[in-house]
Formats: structure tokens, sequence, C-alpha cells
């Protein structure tokens, strides 16, 4: 595949989606590419075969995606499933895999939509078989209805871990008990944000029924929880955690994990994009207009990518960029957008509400990487805490020089999993906060490509020059 598009969208999420299918409706030339089999995202993944018994489950929010995948389906835009992006250059140049053969293509604008992770929060035991996010338990569910068949323990803080204690419960998931991560103090400090969430008390209060009925099903729920681990020979066997100064263990068989969801910056990263430091969730997001747009001029970035607002915040910046590009491609009279920009910001307003309150809520706590020595914090390149303090007192101030010396992000994810932690306990240690440090270098490939995928590619560019 070669030529140009105007629009080339990473991504068929929330963002992806609205993006595309505003952009197509406006008379756009639209291509998505996306990794996935079928267009949703990790939010609405696999809704279109989700039958009623699921949708039950999983409630409105995401039942809203099967008509917003259903317009994109209608619109005219171009969808490429099982498409990996592993290069986007700043002008445009976009370069995927798909059955194993790399193509090139390139856009007029390109907007990233490729959301949001888990926040990877590295602890004793966390590679040990059993051990996973609660938001792959979410996504295994959505994609082919399997559900754990041994009692679980879940740990962590956020409005999700209480989503899927609720739907694990509803499908009879035996649940050992819930940690609780949520420093209780947070509530305090997140006073001075609930007199604008209560702008949108509905908000407030779904979240209020999701803890009430985590306390109807009378799971153990422990608070204050400031760490925890998980110990077995070759796989999980049970869990240890502290809580109020004292030390409990749990037997269990798989331990869900979930400390809270972080921008995926890789490709940000990649084009060498501005990006600021939130000090309350402690992430890194990239700098954009209110459009989504940022300083290079050709990329976007829409949805939880650019900022973690959730699925309908993320629909609502897809349009937003559609409508911004079709301007500035003459397919869209300026008095058109001043009409319909208005309304798309009083909603998105309205729906970031209830945001600064939550985020304060759920504040990460201070101890969150105050990992041992011995805890593995690279799993690619099995590298401990106790090698990037050694590194640290050897000299080392960047992670990029730790990264040299210890190989911690070299590995297969090229930091996507290690790369908070490695910034995180540098931090610790000069006792700064991480936007004083220079993240981790991006290189494409992005995503794991064989070296003769990649040599084609090469020598496919050679012979058009």
């Amino acid at each position: 595949m070669g030529g140009q598009r105007d629009v080339i969208v990473i991504g068929a999420g929330p963002a992806g989606l609205s993006a595309a299918t505003r952009a197509a409706d406006l008379g756009l030339d639209v291509l998505v590419l996306d990794e996935q089999p079928a267009p949703g995202g990790q939010l609405y993944r696999n809704i279109e075969r989700a039958g009623a018994d699921t949708l039950q489950i999983l409630g409105p929010d995401y039942s809203l995606g099967l008509s917003l995948v259903e317009k994109f389906r209608k619109s005219a835009a171009q969808y490429q499933a099982g498409s990996i992006v592993w290069n986007i250059e700043p002008n445009g140049n976009v370069y995927f895999s798909q059955g194993g053969r790399s193509s090139q293509v390139r856009g007029k604008f390109v907007i990233i939509a490729i959301g949001a992770m888990e926040r990877a929060v590295p602890f004793s035991g966390w590679n040990l078989p059993g051990v996973m996010g609660v938001g792959g338990i979410d996504a295994n569910f959505k994609s082919s209805g399997t559900v754990p068949d041994s009692p679980v323990v879940i740990a962590g803080s956020g409005p999700l871990l209480l989503l899927i204690v609720g739907h694990l419960t509803s499908l009879g998931v035996e649940i050992s008990a819930v940690l609780d991560t949520t420093p209780i103090g947070n509530m305090v400090s997140a006073l001075p944000q609930l007199p604008g969430a209560l702008r949108r008390i509905d908000y407030l209060l779904k979240g209020l029924g999701m803890l009430l009925n985590v306390k109807r099903t009378g799971i153990p729920y422990h608070r204050g929880v400031t760490a925890y681990s998980a110990h077995g020979n070759g796989r999980l066997e049970r869990v240890s955690f502290t809580a109020k100064g004292n030390i409990h263990r749990v037997e269990s068989g798989l331990f869900l994990t979930h400390e809270g969801i972080v921008p995926r910056c890789d490709f940000t990263r990649l084009l060498g994009l501005l990006h600021r430091w939130d000090p309350v969730q402690r992430y890194w997001y990239p700098q954009t207009n209110q459009y989504g747009a940022t300083e290079n001029g050709v990329i976007y970035i829409a949805g939880d990518g650019a900022f973690i607002h959730g699925g309908i915040p993320a629909i609502l910046k897809g349009a937003l960029a559609a409508l911004d590009i079709a301007e500035k491609l003459n397919l869209l009279p300026a008095s058109d957008k001043a009409d319909a920009i208005p309304r798309l910001e009083k909603e998105l307003s309205a729906e970031l509400a209830p945001r600064p309150f939550v985020d304060a809520l759920y504040k990460p706590h201070q101890g969150l990487y105050n990992v041992s020595n011995e805890t593995v914090v690279c799993r690619c390149e099995e590298v401990t805490a106790g090698d990037i303090r050694q590194a640290v007192e050897e000299g080392c101030r960047e992670p990029n020089e730790i990264k040299a010396l210890t190989r911690c992000g070299m590995g297969h994810c090229q930091g996507r999993m290690c790369g908070g932690a490695l910034a995180e306990i540098i931090a610790g240690e000069f006792n700064l906060e991480p936007e004083h440090l220079r993240p981790l270098n991006i290189r494409a490939p992005v995503r794991n490509l064989s070296l003769s995928e990649l040599s084609e590619v090469v020598l496919l560019e050679n012979s058009d020059q």
C-alpha cells in the first residue's frame, strides 16, 4: 500500500471511531489502521458480537459502543484490521505490519488514537503466572466470554477496579478479598474539587453505587493497603499484604492488580513531541490544543492518549480533531465549524466536570514504587530495583543512562512496562519528581518486527527514490 490519504487514524477505539466517522462524513479520504480484529478498542472490544447477557453484565457504558461502531461501519472510512503500526514520521508517513508484511502510507494528517494502558507497577512476585492486570480479565471476557474458575484476589485503586469487581461478582466468580490501596487521606485532599464534580451528580452517584454494590456482596474489603506481594513455587499460590500496619495472607490462584491508567505515549515520544507531567495522577501526557493538534501541525492526539478522561470524552475529542482537520483541508467552512465546536465543547466540559475530583480521590499513594532491591522492574531484561539503585550510586542520573548500563527498557516493549517505574525509582533516590528526568528514548520499530520484514520496507523505500 502506498499513496496519500487526507487522514490516517491509528486505533479504532472511541476516539478513533468518532474521528474517522466524522471526518469521512465531511468528505475526507480516511484510513483507519487498527491492530485488533474488529473495531471497538479496549472499551468496546468485540461489541459487534456481544450477546444480550454480555451487554447486561457490562452495562450501558459498554453498550454505547454498538451505535458508535455501526455509524463507523456505514461511513466511507476504510478500515484495516490487524494492522500493527510500528513507525510514524513527523511528515505523516505511517508504517504498519499486516499479515507479516509491512507497508507505508502517508497522511496529510495523522490522528493517534491508541488510548491508554494500565499503569505498570512492579512488586514482589508480579512476574509469577497467575498475576495479571484487571484489564486482561476484562479483555478476555469481552473477547471470548472466559472468566476465572478459581478464587480471585483483587488489589489496587480507581473506578475501574470497582467496575471489574462488580462484573466478576455478576458472573459468579469467587473473590477472596479486595485490597484497596487508595490512601485514606485522599478524600480530604479531593474535597476542594468536589463543588465542580457536583455539576455531574449522576456521575458521583454511579461511583458510589459501584462501591455500595461491592459492600453488599460481603467480600472481605481491606482499606488502607500499603503493600502487597505474590508468592508461589512456579505459579501464584497466595497473596500477602499490609493494611493498617498488619500483615495478612490469602490463598489464591489468581491475583488481579490495578493502580490506575496512563496515556500511551509510545508514538508521541518517538516523534519527539512536547509532553507535560500531571502531578496528581503522576503520568506524562503529550501537549495539544483544544482540538488535539500538536506543535507538529500534522500529528493530532485524540482520546485518552492525550489525557485520561474516559470513553465519552474520547468520542467528543475525536470529533473535535476531525472538524479541525476538515477546516484545514477546506472541506468545512469556518462558519460551520464555529457552529459545531461550541456544542461539542459544552458537552465535553460537562463530562469533564467530575474528573479533577476523581483524579484527586484516586491519586496514587506515595509508596507505590518503594519496592525491594530484589523486585524485578524490567521483566524483558530481568533488571531489578537493586540494579537501578546501584547504577544511581555509581553516578547515573537519567533513565537513558541507566538503560545503557543495565538494559532496563531495552526489551521488546521498549520500556512501556518498566519506564514509569524506572523514572519513579530514580526520582525517589534523588528526592525529586519524575518530571525533572528525561524519559526513555523510543525508537522505531515501536512494535516487534522481524529483520526480514524490516529489510523489505527499506528496500522498497530505496527503490522508490
